[in-house]
Formats: C-alpha cells, sequence, structure tokens
C-alpha cells in the first residue's frame, strides 16, 4: 500500500486569532502549529514499513523525516506562505500514484482535497481544524494511526461513503451555519471514522432541561457551550449571544459573550466555575471540536463534577457514547463515564471516549 500524506499548516490556528475557521488565515507563524503537531501524534503511532508521497517542508516531509522510520518521496515544492492551491496540486499528482489519500486539517482541507483528487482515490481526515462536520475523519490522530496500520499490515482496505461539509465561512464567524454537502467520497471501513452528522444542524426541544438547570444555578460561574441547545440558556435568561461562541454568566447575568480562554481569566474573580456543554447531534463530541475555546487551561478551573452536560433523550438515543477531541483530557477527568442532563432531574450515564 503506497499513502499520499498532505498537511495544512493553518488549520486550527483561528483559535489563536480568535476566528472560528482558518480559511482566510494567511501568512502566520507555523512553528507550532496546531495541525503540525496532530500530524506527529499521528505519525509517531505507525508501524514502520511504510511509503509515503508527501509535498516538501512544512506540508509534510518535516514531519516524516522527524519520525525517521517511514520512506517517503517528495513529489511537489510548495513554499509559504502556503495556499488551497497547494494542498489541491499536490493530491493531483498523489492520487496518480498512491492508493489512500491521508490528509491533515478540518473541512477547508477536504474540500481541498476532493478537488484535487482527479483519479477519486480513498481519503481519510487526521482532525486537526476550527470546524470538522464532514465525515471523513478518524476520532484522533491516533485512531487514524490504528487504520493505517490495519491497512499497512494485511494490504486490504474496504470502503464506505463519507461526505464532505461545505461551510460558508464568512457566515459562521457571525454565528449562522448555511451547510451544504460538497461532496460524497470513499473512506475507509473503520468504527475509528466519526460517521452519521445527520442532526447536528436541528435544534432540539430541551425546554425541561434548561428550566431544570436555570432553577439549580447557584452563585458559582457558569461557562456556557456553543451550540442551540446550550444557547436556549441564555435564550431563557433574555440574552441573545452567537450560537458558535462560548459565553461566561453569574447569577443568571451575562458577563461577557463570545469569549476565549484569556477572557475568562480576566472576568474571573474566583469561587467556583461550572462548565455547562451539549454533545453535536450525530457526532457527539462535548469538548475539542466546535468549541475549542474551551482549552486545558480552562478546564484545570474547573472540578471534574461541575462539567453539565445537556441533551434531550432523542439525540442521546442516537449516540453510542460521548466524545472528547483533546489532549489531557483523559488524565483530567479519570473516568469512562459522565452524566447528561435529559430532561427536569432526568438523567442518563453515557459512555465517555477520550483522548
Amino acid at each position: 500500500m503506497l499513502f499520499g500524506f498532505v498537511i495544512n499548516p493553518y488549520a486550527g490556528v483561528g483559535l489563536n486569532y480568535r476566528m472560528k475557521g482558518s480559511d482566510s488565515i494567511k501568512g502566520v507563524s507555523i512553528t507550532t502549529a496546531y495541525s503540525i503537531n496532530r500530524a506527529r501524534a499521528f505519525l509517531l503511532d505507525l508501524e514502520e514499513g511504510m511509503k509515503f508521497y508527501v509535498p516538501s517542508g512544512e506540508m509534510g516531509e518535516n514531519a516524516i523525516r522527524e519520525t525517521g522510520k517511514m520512506s517517503y518521496e517528495v513529489i511537489t515544492k510548495p513554499h509559504a506562505p502556503f495556499t488551497p492551491d497547494d494542498t489541491i496540486e499536490f493530491v493531483k499528482q498523489a492520487s496518480e500514484k498512491c492508493d489512500l489519500i491521508i490528509f491533515v486539517g478540518g473541512d477547508g482541507t477536504a474540500r481541498d482535497v476532493v478537488k484535487g483528487n482527479v483519479v477519486d482515490k480513498p481519503i481519510i481526515g487526521i482532525p486537526a481544524g476550527m470546524k470538522m462536520y464532514s465525515s471523513v475523519f478518524a476520532s484522533t490522530p491516533e485512531a487514524a494511526a490504528s487504520i493505517i496500520n490495519r491497512i499497512h499490515r494485511t494490504g486490504n482496505m474496504k470502503f464506505q461513503k463519507g461526505e464532505v461539509i461545505d461551510l460558508n465561512e464568512e457566515l459562521f464567524q457571525k454565528g449562522t451555519l448555511d451547510v451544504k454537502k460538497y461532496a460524497e467520497v470513499s473512506i475507509p471501513l473503520a468504527d475509528e471514522v466519526v460517521r452519521d452528522p445527520k442532526n447536528i444542524y436541528s435544534s432540539q426541544d430541551v425546554d425541561m432541561i434548561v428550566e431544570y438547570i436555570l432553577d439549580n444555578m447557584d452563585d458559582s460561574y457558569y461557562i456556557v457551550g456553543t451550540g442551540t441547545t446550550c444557547k436556549m440558556i441564555l435564550q431563557k435568561l433574555g440574552f441573545f449571544t452567537n450560537p458558535l461562541g462560548v459565553d461566561l454568566i453569574k447569577d443568571k447575568k451575562l458577563i461577557a459573550s463570545d469569549i476565549y480562554m484569556d477572557d475568562i481569566k480576566k472576568y474571573y474573580a474566583g469561587g467556583r466555575i461550572k462548565l455547562i456543554l451539549t454533545p453535536t447531534g450525530g457526532q457527539g463530541y462535548i469538548l475539542g471540536r466546535g468549541n475549542r475555546q474551551i482549552t486545558m487551561d480552562v478546564l484545570k478551573l474547573i472540578k471534574k463534577e461541575d462539567i453539565i452536560v445537556m441533551a434531550s433523550q432523542e439525540k442521546v438515543n442516537d449516540l453510542k457514547a460521548l466524545r472528547v477531541d483533546m489532549d489531557g483530557f483523559s488524565q483530567y477527568f479519570q473516568s469512562k463515564y459522565i452524566r447528561v442532563v435529559i430532561g427536569y432531574s432526568d438523567f442518563r450515564i453515557m459512555k465517555l471516549s477520550s483522548s
């Protein structure tokens, strides 16, 4: 088996610029890029003896060379500042040579891969973007490595269909989800691929859940995560905030909206902090995707029993487990289960899959 491998060095850096995507970011420093670190995590878990086709430099060659256990051939030579055309051109050439194209990035990178994939080779994504609504990504870099290791050992690859989602980033920054199916592609048949993005855009009837949470609020600070379900709490209090942003409330008053880690430190004056989250429908992520404003540094301020997950019974019925894609979370939480509020004083214990 021969593999194409490409990194979008700008994927995920939107967090550093208080943006909810990275498509419009160019020419920034990538020495400690999120996507490159995710690529390293993937590569370190791979077995020896594989061959890769890669672009030069930060888009692939450097990370492959660092591992010291892969053979590779450079087939394109992009130069910074990198553009989507660099990804498209690499994939055009790689698709003529390889059996599977592996990319590191988010939905924008997935679209670029589709544009370049003129031979319609199967693809698999290593999650590293600000937005990942497409169903072509492994759950974690390590999960992606597990898939590739199996394919390499057996020489066999079965396929399923995955959707690449096209999202209007200009509207996304303003809190509006304008989502369209961009393409349907072949991806490896594997449990580690996060499938079934259905219902991620629909609102749920969660009035009773919201009433329960409001009735039980104390004098803690409350960080309210992204999603229409979470935002119903703010709306009940008379505040209408960006559904894709993170808000801070105290004593049922809005302290700050669309906040990031530095903002939380600025407004926090001591005391208890609680965190309210809801899973993405179909995919089931509560942290690490869709709300990367909430980092491990934020979680260190919060007791694990003060994480409040809310979701309708209909939504949790569609989920086998809740997911977290955040380095260090499993050491922080140290449990494979989490309680979910599904009604007024009604709860369900759900399995938690975390990195």
